[in-house]
């Protein structure tokens, strides 16, 4: 412990309660009789050590008296606090003041905060540092400058007590990377050339050929031959990009300081010449500036700042020389964490977003993009999903669309703690200038859902990923994750309230509506008993029910799709699901996929077959569905030939697809309203590449064609004798 010059003295009370006094010579109140003996800091030793001690009483009053006194240790301390005499002045550099120039072995320089023996302007002429004392405001504010560095000249404001490690490694760095930035940004300044314009020269002294020398002088030549300059910022921008991506790997505290910093450092940036390069710069400053601002939007919201660090960064930042028409914020303001409206809003006390100040104002929880970026990054580290959906369901801000696609992940984050009934409602319902989020989805995205409903398992949310060249914020899409979970706590919808789900997506949603892909993964899963970790659908075998079930629930299917065609709403009857609900709900799907077959043309057909394979008598049931358009079918029957025809994996296809897809194809062949001949394609393509070595199927269908050759007609028993014939006598290899 210092003390300015002072004596500390232990006195005892009529209680023996013991008292420290402490006596600064500095304070204009003290009474100069106080002080003892000529040291600057007194200790008190234990009583046990009276004998060693000088005793020294003096009674003060009536209940007081001085005991003891001791010479403490001197203990580093500034030059003007020292015992040697010291002579203050407002600001003399001309030299020592009377006997400034003399210290102590503790005696500190309060400019350099040195040792004075290591001060190197101690009595320099016009300098003068022995003579710098704490009460004047022009050594004040060059100790200041001293301890702060480069921060200084970069308008920082820190107080130079808090300048630890990192402040000083930032100190250094920034200062290292503005003498190189300099010289970068000088050599862009000079350009890049110089360059001759093709205009030819008329002068008397140049002749139109490249190769002759221009004479000294000619002031034709020179009219005719200007230097163009380019000016190429990319190098520049570069060197930047490259420190930034230095400061990236420091502390927080250093790097934050280090961006900010860098971007006064750069600011004022400008390209000489032509319009299209100062725009061209202009563009590449505004950009560097963004992706700083949204890196310590980041550091602000995630790393545990202290308010006093925090407000002096902002002030910094408000006395950068912004344009006024910058796109840049004017202002870093981070709303904290325990901010009355923000915490309400996160706890789920406020749904609104909004609140009254004092009766009056209104305050909107608003904020910028990036800084909302920054908050739902630092809510994902946490795992506090909750809290990000109540967020982002009310935070509002200028960039809308960008903004969109963050609230579009409300969703996924009620998905990841076992709100499933909300998260479906949060997807169908429509939000403000915007359709409904399920209408944003793409087909990968929506089986994704369909896999969390089904499953209880969700993606487990990646940490974003910094893109270190450009500083930017790469925000993945969660729900293509490959790493899943299961979500704790959580009640699985039921399968009808999934199928609705689906469907409801499908009848707002084009690009799920038309992929394949979407119709085959919901055909798996309305027609399986559950959904393992890792996504494999395990299919179940469904009891065919009877025709007259089937025949109404195709019927009352059609009347529930009808319905979610013209009002966007399903409602299922208590009724649909008696008897077979598992039945109900595929036959439902197949008819939907039905209306999605009739609509527009629909290809690859092959696999659509293939996920019936577990329940052959719903595939019956799609293909009766399509009869009511026989140009559809035989489109379908193109395709399925097509398709069969180069496919790569019949060999790896077991023998129950193999029978499946004969039966499909058998279909065509007993339904009359269907016209085949041997001379028509398809069926010609089917004879000219028959081979039953190749292709296991069609050994299947010719077996099923003789089962039933009862039905064909005339035509498409010309079609098997065809069949057998090539059956019998093959081509040979």
């Amino acid at each position: 412990m210092q003390f300015d010059g002072g004596v500390m003295l232990k006195i005892t009370m009529e209680e023996n309660i013991p008292i420290i006094i402490l006596s600064d010579e500095d304070d204009d109140d003290a009474d100069e009789s106080m002080t003892l003996n000529d040291s600057s800091v007194l200790f008190v030793e234990n009583e046990n050590n009276e004998t060693e001690i000088s005793k020294h009483i003096e009674q003060v009053d009536e209940d007081l008296a001085i005991t003891y006194t001791q010479t403490g240790t001197v203990l580093p301390h500034a030059r003007y606090d020292c015992t040697l005499h010291f002579c203050r002045a407002e600001q003399d550099l001309s030299g020592p003041l009377q006997q400034n120039a003399k210290y102590c072995d503790q005696c500190f320089c309060y400019v350099c905060d040195k040792q004075v023996s290591m001060c190197e302007f101690w009595t320099t002429p016009g300098i003068c540092h022995c003579n710098a004392h704490k009460h004047s405001m022009y050594w004040k504010a060059l100790r200041y400058k001293s301890l702060m560095g480069y921060l200084h000249e970069l308008n920082f404001a820190f107080d130079p007590l808090d300048m630890d490690s990192d402040l000083r490694h930032a100190e250094t760095s920034l200062k290292k990377f503005a003498g190189s930035l300099a010289m970068n940004y000088a050599v862009f300044m000079m350009g890049c050339g110089p360059q001759k314009t093709s205009v030819s020269c008329r002068c008397n002294c140049h002749c139109i050929n490249d190769n002759t020398v221009i004479q000294a002088g000619c002031k034709g030549c020179q009219k005719h031959h200007l230097k163009v300059l380019s000016f190429d910022y990319s190098p520049v921008s570069q060197h930047i990009q490259m420190f930034l991506q230095e400061a990236m790997k420091e502390n927080p505290k250093a790097c934050i300081v280090m961006l900010l910093g860098a971007v006064k450092i750069f600011i004022s940036h400008t390209a000489p010449g032509n319009t299209h390069a100062a725009f061209a710069v202009s563009d590449a400053v505004t950009l560097l500036q963004w992706r700083i601002i949204t890196k310590v939007w980041m550091l602000l919201v995630s790393c545990d700042f202290s308010s006093s660090f925090a407000k002096q960064l902002e002030a910094f930042y408000q006395r950068l020389p912004l344009l006024v028409v910058s796109p840049l914020p004017k202002s870093l303001h981070v709303l904290p964490w325990d901010d009355p409206l923000l915490s309400a809003v996160i706890k789920g006390q406020n749904i609104s977003g909004e609140r009254h100040v004092k009766g009056r104002r209104l305050e909107i929880l608003s904020e910028p993009l990036g800084l909302i970026e920054a908050r739902v990054c630092r809510l994902e580290q946490l795992n506090k999903y909750r809290e990000l959906a109540r967020y982002l369901k009310v935070v509002k801000s200028h960039n809308i669309p960008q903004l969109q696609r963050l609230k579009d992940l409300v969703p996924l984050y009620l998905c990841k703690v076992g709100e499933y009934s909300a998260a479906v409602n949060a997807l169908l319902s429509p939000v403000p200038c915007a359709p409904c989020p399920a209408s944003r989805l793409t087909p990968p995205q929506f089986r994704a859902y369909l896999r969390i409903f089904t499953s209880g398992h969700a993606p487990k949310i990646e940490n974003p990923q910094s893109d270190s060249r450009n500083v930017n914020t790469i925000m993945p899409d969660h729900l293509l994750a490959a790493e899943w979970t299961p979500v704790e706590g959580s009640n699985l919808l039921k399968g009808m309230e999934v199928l609705k789900f689906a469907l409801r997506v499908l009848n707002c949603n084009n690009a799920v509506f038309s992929h394949t892909e979407s119709w085959v993964y919901l055909l798996s899963v309305v027609s399986c008993s559950h959904i393992a970790q890792d996504g494999l659908v395990v299919a179940a075998f469904y009891d065919e029910p009877d025709a007259n079930f089937q025949m109404v629930t195709r019927g009352i299917a059609s009347s529930i799709l009808q319905e979610l065609t013209a009002t966007s709403e399903i409602e299922i009857p208590k009724t649909f699901e008696n008897g077979y609900p598992d039945q109900a709900r595929l036959l439902l799907a197949t008819q939907a996929l039905v209306l999605r077959i009739l609509h527009s043309q629909f290809s690859p057909v092959l696999t659509v077959i293939l996920s019936f394979r577990f329940n052959r008598w719903a595939l019956r049931t799609l293909y009766f569905g399509l009869l009511v358009r026989p140009d559809v079918l035989h489109y379908l029957l193109c395709c399925v030939v097509e398709e069969l025809s180069r496919d790569q994996y019949q060999s790896k296809r077991s023998e129950s697809d193999h029978s499946l897809i004969s039966y499909f194809l058998c279909l065509f062949f007993l339904e009359n309203d269907i016209v085949l001949t041997a001379t028509a394609y398809p069926t010609n393509t089917l004879l000219a590449t028959w081979n039953e070595v190749h292709f296991p199927w069609q050994n299947s269908l010719r077996t099923y064609l003789e089962c039933n050759i009862a039905s064909l007609s005339k035509e498409k028993c010309q079609i098997l004798q065809q069949i057998q014939l090539k059956a019998a006598y093959p081509h040979p290899e």
